[in-house]
């Protein structure tokens, strides 16, 4: 084509362009934006096809791009989408060569390629009627639910799933209904969608989705909410051996959650409650599935929490959290890690993965504690490393694998009970905090032979105590230098069968963190910190000392629109990370910094 020809034709496309968008008010691009990240480490590994620091690399740099869109139709019409790049070890120096072949080359690698993937695209439309304020078709992140129920998901994914949500009056004052239909990815369906047969797909997987719905309303000072879920899962059952009348299915197995919390304030104390019940049943199959339970199983979960914050002593808060929440507590959608559902500070992150070379620092943020299902990390010989309680190789639901160090870890709260106490005080501008957290386990009994069997040890016994106490102060000088210091003890008890002593367990952590810092100049923030931190095992046939320290520098630098952020550590010390009763000193440098333009 001449080059002539192009000037029309470009000039038609921008008309039509234009008369798409006269229907648009207002078109909002604010959120997009350029993010760039470096790993470094002496690990020296990098992946073909991930860039993330879980599953195995800490070398490359990366570039990834978000465009963001929202169009104002019209009063009662909105519209919007992200265009979300992919760096997924997409690095700078595959000098965008990378999948040149084409798919079917065995030597490519799509993984590498720069291509863009839509999310969060959505239609949102408020009509003004009486019964319905608000209908949104399309992607959301789900976060009008609870975290046991439909929770919002990990950030990557927050938008990726996609369904039907309406919200509307209630003739009650201030009252509310909202009910939605959530597609269900596969992933999270019975054995990744496949049905009662193991490795073969199911085609009725493609529509299959959780319902939803949920009341919201004050009675008195009482804020109440309730809701009731409900996921079929079906196989087809096409037994008349034609397709000329159409095929059938049935239900494989079916889920079920109910919830009712309240919160309010009484006597200057305020107080929150939650209570939860799942059921679980699967009369056409009875094994244990890669993300679901074995069987029929029906769990409970149960949060109280009380926060005293007007106390006779200036400076004093204490807040109180009791929760139990049944082994057999099941929702395949609740939150994998995005939200952190208990007070408690939960296991030493330091400790995180350890056996792993890539792990020996463990992870650099608190843990979180999520409701979705149990997961056990495997690492040398094919056994538990996480002092859990779990069976080894336990699936779940529990979304650790794609974060790099400087994230929170999540851990599930399947099956714990217990207490935690919370104490925060100040005097002299010093503030100091103590926890104190109790936690047995709803899984101790003695040979599991249950739908539980999937997830949890066969015989458990298990204890566990946390205490942290924290501590701040600011020295006024170099216009302030933050000081922070950090003593966390953790004991592990787990006596597994109670008619052997030869699998008894005691894991105690402890450790405490340094850490001063300061604005070094307008724009600039600094920090170095130091830890120290110990792990302890205790078992009948080894008695392991691990110990090791971090040194980390962190720097973050703000401007309009602009920020970066670096993370570096050194990590030293000596244990057996493997258990295999043979020592070895650990060293490890590791490095994170990332670049964000907004726009």
């Amino acid at each position: 084509m001449k080059p002539q020809a192009l000037k029309p034709l470009a000039a038609a496309a921008m008309l039509a362009l234009a008369a798409s968008g006269a229907m648009a008010q207002k078109l909002d691009f604010s959120g997009s934006n350029i993010y760039i990240k470096f790993l470094d480490g002496d690990q020296r590994r990098a992946s073909d096809s991930s860039a993330d620091t879980a599953t195995g690399s800490d070398q490359g740099q990366w570039t990834e791009f978000e465009l963001r869109i929202k169009a104002t139709i019209s009063r009662q019409v909105e519209a919007g989408v992200r265009l979300q790049s992919r760096s997924s070890a997409s690095y700078w120096t595959n000098f965008g060569f990378a999948n040149n072949e084409g798919f079917t080359d065995t030597n490519a690698r799509p993984t590498q390629s720069k291509f863009m993937k839509l999310r969060g695209a959505y239609v949102l439309l408020t009509p003004g009627y009486k019964w319905l304020d608000q209908a949104l078709i399309g992607s959301s992140d789900w976060g009008q639910f609870d975290p046991f129920t439909v929770g919002v998901v990990r950030y990557i994914d927050r938008d990726n799933y996609n369904g039907l949500y309406f919200k509307g009056p209630l003739p009650l004052a201030g009252a509310s209904w909202e009910f939605a239909r959530l597609s269900l990815p596969n992933y999270l369906q019975n054995n990744y969608g496949q049905g009662a047969a193991c490795c073969s797909s199911d085609e009725t997987q493609y529509n299959e989705a959780v319902y939803i719905g949920q009341l919201k309303g004050t009675l008195g000072p009482v804020k109440l909410a309730t809701s009731y879920q409900l996921f079929n899962d079906r196989i087809l059952d096409d037994t008349d051996g034609t397709d000329l009348n159409g095929r059938s299915s049935r239900t494989f197995a079916k889920s079920q959650v109910a919830m009712l919390k309240g919160e309010g304030t009484v006597a200057g104390i305020d107080l929150k409650g939650a209570l939860y019940g799942s059921t679980y049943k699967a009369p056409l199959f009875d094994q244990p599935w890669i993300n679901s339970p074995k069987s029929d199983v029906r769990g409970k979960a149960i949060k109280l929490d009380a926060a005293f914050a007007s106390l006779p002593v200036a400076g004093l808060s204490v807040n109180y959290q009791y929760f139990n929440i049944g082994a057999g507590f099941y929702s395949n959608t609740a939150s994998r890690r995005e939200v952190d559902v208990l007070l408690t500070e939960g296991s030493e992150a330091a400790w995180h993965r350890w056996g792993q070379s890539i792990w020996l620092g463990g992870a650099a943020k608190d843990y979180q504690q999520a409701p979705s299902s149990a997961k056990c990390f495997v690492s040398g010989g094919g056994v538990c490393r996480s002092d859990s309680g779990l069976a080894p190789g336990a699936n779940g639901l529990v979304d650790n694998d794609f974060m790099d160090f400087d994230e929170a870890p999540a851990e599930s709260v399947q099956g714990w009970k217990g207490h935690t106490v919370l104490v925060n005080y100040e005097v002299a501008k010093i503030p100091m905090s103590l926890e104190l957290t109790r936690i047995g386990y709803n899984y101790n009994r003695q040979a599991i032979t249950s739908a539980l069997a999937n997830y949890f040890a066969t015989s458990n016994d298990r204890r566990t105590n946390i205490g942290v106490f924290k501590i701040g102060y600011v020295v006024p000088a170099m216009g302030g230098i933050e000081l922070g210091a950090k003593v966390k003890r953790v004991l592990d008890k787990n006596k597994y069968s109670a008619v052997s002593a030869a699998d008894d367990r005691e894991t105690r952590d402890s450790g405490y963190t340094l850490t001063a810092g300061n604005q070094l100049f307008g724009d600039l923030y600094g920090s170095l910190s130091y830890g120290r931190y110990t792990r302890d095992i205790r078992t009948a046939a080894l008695n392991i000392d691990n110990e090791k320290s971090i040194t980390g520098v962190r720097l973050a630098y703000n401007l309009a629109g602009f920020e970066t952020g670096l993370l570096t550590q050194w990590i030293s010390g000596d244990g057996d990370p493997g258990e295999t009763g043979t020592r070895s000193s650990i060293k490890q440098y590791r490095l994170k910094a990332f670049v964000k333009a907004i726009f």
